[in-house]
């Protein structure tokens, strides 16, 4: 999957350009130390959802403030907000105790919520600077200029994304943009499979609400070779489907449209 990650270095961002060149993923800058928010933070997240791309946040640890409140800030920032990514701590500096401060950042973080987190890092500062007790996170490396990244003592080469350029080039920002390739481990849920609900359907004759009473012939028209189960309550009728591959769940989520309600897995 194509992914980009961004913050206010970018500046403003047109995300109908981004998504139309063919990006699916976005991390966002969220956080760094224990004060700072990223001032693109909530525009970028908003207008990103707007072209139904996949979101994620991350926090850049620093050593000059407690890694707990560093944790508290991210948490703050990301808890109402859609996370369809890993939220990421972002370790690249080494002027502290950074296993230290990464696993208490840690700690507090998974006290607070049960997101799952990643870890962004080098190769060669995570040879240097972190060790095996971070081997259970999804890792999310940066090596330029190769298509296969150096192995690490801690992940091996079992990477949930590559981010293999900081001068990336995409329609819709002015700016070099960092670029990377991710697999299905760096979303929160990763399953494979799903099934669709419907909202209630409407009354009438193909959906006229001329009469009460469902016209299935016109709705299971969408529906085409697809086993659907109806289902009612005293609110109306809804259809809910067989389980399908989740290629399959996407696709008929955009042609239902306003008769969506949800994958449920």
């Amino acid at each position: 999957m194509k992914g980009i990650d961004i913050s206010n270095h970018n500046g403003e961002i047109d995300f109908d350009k981004v998504k139309k060149s063919g990006i699916e993923l976005v991390y966002i800058k969220a956080t760094e130390g224990t004060t700072y928010q990223d001032q693109y933070l909530e525009k970028n997240y908003s207008e990103a959802l707007k072209q139904d791309l996949k979101v994620g946040f991350y926090h850049f640890l620093v050593g000059s403030s407690s890694p707990e409140t560093q944790a508290e800030n991210f948490y703050n920032n990301i808890v109402n907000k859609q996370n369809d990514l890993k939220p990421c701590l972002d370790i690249e500096v080494n002027n502290f105790d950074v296993m230290d401060y990464a696993l208490r950042f840690i700690k507090k973080f998974e006290s607070l919520c049960n997101l799952p987190l990643c870890i962004y890092t080098g190769p060669y500062f995570a040879n240097d600077n972190l060790d095996d007790r971070l081997a259970k996170y999804a890792c999310w490396i940066a090596h330029y200029g190769v298509d296969t990244p150096m192995q690490t003592k801690i992940w091996k080469n079992n990477y949930a994304g590559h981010q293999f350029t900081e001068k990336g080039r995409v329609d819709g920002i002015n700016t070099y943009v960092d670029m990377n390739n991710f697999n299905e481990d760096i979303l929160i849920n990763n399953k494979k499979t799903g099934y669709i609900i419907t909202n209630y359907l409407p009354n009438g004759y193909r959906g006229n609400r001329e009469f009460e009473g469902v016209d299935l012939e016109y709705v299971l028209s969408y529906f085409e070779n697809v086993r659907c189960y109806i289902k009612h309550n005293d609110n109306g009728i809804w259809i809910e489907t067989q389980i399908l591959p989740m290629s399959k769940c996407q696709e008929l989520k955009d042609k239902l449209g306003s008769w969506y309600y949800e994958i449920r897995q």
